[in-house]
């Protein structure tokens, strides 16, 4: 009797032990998002390096940052952005880290938000901004073909 009892403890105990390993493959698949950053998946049409999103969804909706831009920058690994290149002009679906910081607009909003005050550029009048300046940058971690291609 307490040969099976101790068997049945032992069966019982045993796919407790494979549990840590199984959790631990689930963790790896799923990078970890710093506190800074929001994950976003965005579908939408690929130009070099420059991803315009038709649809841009977050992983966490609690993280209090709503994503408004459509236009990204991609950045990213070696082997991603050689992706990024293979599918230049696709619809693609890429997931990637945004900073928060990149999102928050600057200035303060009056008339309900329709009104929107910021501090000035540095430099002379004679200068422009940068284009550059007013793009989010996405650190990409997978880019998938989702078909079709860009129209011009």
């Amino acid at each position: 009797m307490l040969a099976r009892v101790t068997l049945a403890c032992a069966l019982a105990f045993v796919p407790l032990l494979a549990a840590p390993a199984h959790l631990a493959g689930q963790q790896e698949d799923k990078p970890k998002v710093p506190k800074d950053s929001v994950m976003a998946v965005l579908r939408g049409c690929l130009k070099g390096r420059v991803i315009r999103a038709e649809d841009v969804r977050q992983t966490d909706a609690s993280s209090g940052v709503e994503i408004k831009s459509h236009s990204f920058r991609v950045e990213g690994k070696k082997d991603v952005l050689a992706s990024v290149k293979d599918h230049n002009g696709d619809r693609v679906e890429m997931t990637g880290l945004i900073k928060k910081s990149a999102l928050i607009e600057p200035g303060v909003r009056f008339k309900g938000g329709r009104i929107v005050v910021g501090g000035g550029t540095s430099g002379g009048t004679n200068t422009l901004p940068s284009p550059a300046e007013n793009v989010v940058v996405i650190d990409a971690i997978s880019v998938t073909a989702i078909g079709g291609t860009c129209d011009s």
